[in-house]
């Protein structure tokens, strides 16, 4: 048999780099290391690419195909002036929600979702020329979008001999989101679709045990820290002590009310000065932001930033004081450890997290295990010790100047994406998945 070392890949992702979307970092990451284990690793994308906004990213275009595509967000950049999507108010309207939801529904995720049919069918016989052409005997996709999916499991009917790793970043049936129509059609659809898989990976504890329901070989990749990233010697932060919020808000998902209520608290009692705090909000999502600034009166010590390059956002979470962390469970779903939590992780800055919902165990565990921060939830009880945690850092900060951090950097090495992949590499091995 083979080793991996002289097997080939072949990598399907909607969104590749460049693009500038959350999405992408994994992709690029899983890319980037795979490269150390597979012979030669090839990637197939949509030719939209083009019309997406970009980030800087060392990536080798060489071995890329681009499939042309004629979807939605094809549609929307022609009738919107090259815009690629809505915008957060008009995301927030229910009709634009309902819409999103049958979007991602089966069968409609095939027609309308990005993708679409033609970068399906188009995915599929083009990856059967390059399969053919390089002899490649292992293929990826990572949700979302479904059309990578599907266009895998075309790939592995038509050559069962395949190795198909099925990723999931997030899940396509998500009870607290409510994201999409008819679940136990959607929850028939995956188990259709995913038992052709050979392995389904995913990004947290809590999200594989909602997809062991789907197959019965499931794997936790972690999002991690980039094996690209290097610490700058020198970090001068910022000039007033600073909490920043870098990502995604999800409306009544994810919320950073309970921090405001706190800061005004502490405000009128004096016990910071608004001349010496900043809040810093970088992001698509203003709107939500703004009103709940102006819901207790913290205008003077708000800076907002739309999006921004993702150097520039990672700039802000280094010369930070505090980087705050938003997210949320359920009782039957935990673990929504996005890549965002690993940025931060790298900035070494303490982080407040504050999980919107139930007790998050695992969010609980990592944040014990490298003494991150505060694990917070959205509820009165944890008022105080919210109002306690950042008074520890500003009561330092006015000190000496400089936040402390108790992180356990020698365990962060776990937490690095060249340990993940080596782990999971290992893992393929043992299963003789990869072989």
């Amino acid at each position: 048999m083979k080793k991996i070392s002289e097997k080939k890949l072949l990598l399907i992702a909607y969104y590749l780099p460049p693009t500038k979307t959350v999405a992408t970092v994994r992709i690029f990451n899983f890319h980037l290391e795979a490269q150390k284990y597979f012979k030669e690793v090839f990637s197939m994308t949509t030719s939209n690419r083009q019309l997406f906004p970009k980030d800087n990213y060392d990536f080798d275009d060489k071995k890329t195909t681009e499939i042309w595509t004629y979807d939605l967000r094809r549609f929307l950049s022609k009738k919107n002036k090259m815009s690629t999507g809505f915008s957060a108010k008009t995301k927030s309207s229910p009709f634009a929600q309902f819409i999103s939801k049958l979007v991602h529904s089966f069968p409609f995720n095939i027609f309308l979702a990005d993708g679409g049919l033609t970068y399906i069918l188009g995915g599929f016989f083009e990856g059967k020329k390059l399969i053919r052409k390089n002899n490649i005997e292992v293929i990826f996709s990572s949700y979302k979008p479904y059309s990578d999916h599907l266009i895998c499991f075309l790939l592995k009917k038509w050559n069962p001999n395949l190795v198909w790793i099925a990723d999931f970043r997030d899940l396509h049936v998500d009870e607290i989101r409510q994201n999409i129509l008819f679940p136990s059609v959607q929850k028939w659809f995956n188990r259709q679709v995913l038992k052709k898989a050979d392995v389904v990976t995913t990004v947290s504890n809590g999200l594989e045990k909602n997809l062991q329901d789907f197959h019965s070989n499931t794997y936790v990749l972690r999002n991690a820290i980039s094996s690209t990233s290097q610490k700058k010697k020198q970090i001068t932060h910022f000039q007033k002590f600073t909490i920043a919020y870098t990502g995604s808000i999800y409306a009544e998902l994810r919320t950073a009310e309970l921090l405001c209520k706190v800061l005004k608290k502490l405000i009128i009692l004096n016990k910071i000065d608004a001349d010496k705090f900043e809040i810093i909000y970088a992001g698509n999502e203003s709107n939500i932001w703004t009103k709940w600034i102006a819901d207790y009166n913290l205008q003077n010590i708000s800076t907002i930033y739309q999006s921004l390059p993702l150097e520039d956002a990672q700039q802000i979470q280094h010369k930070s004081h505090i980087n705050l962390l938003l997210s949320w469970a359920s009782e039957k779903q935990q673990g929504i450890l996005t890549g965002k939590f690993y940025e931060y992780l790298f900035a070494e800055n303490p982080i407040l997290l504050i999980i919107n919902g139930t007790q998050d165990k695992e969010f609980e565990q990592i944040f014990g295990d490298l003494n991150a921060g505060l694990v917070a939830y959205h509820n009165a009880s944890y008022q105080t010790k919210i109002e306690d945690f950042i008074m520890e850092k500003y009561t330092e900060w006015l000190a000496t100047g400089f936040v402390s951090t108790n992180l356990q950097k020698e365990k962060l090495k776990n937490f690095r994406w060249d340990a993940q992949m080596e782990k999971f590499i290992h893992s393929l091995n043992s299963q003789s998945i990869i072989s």
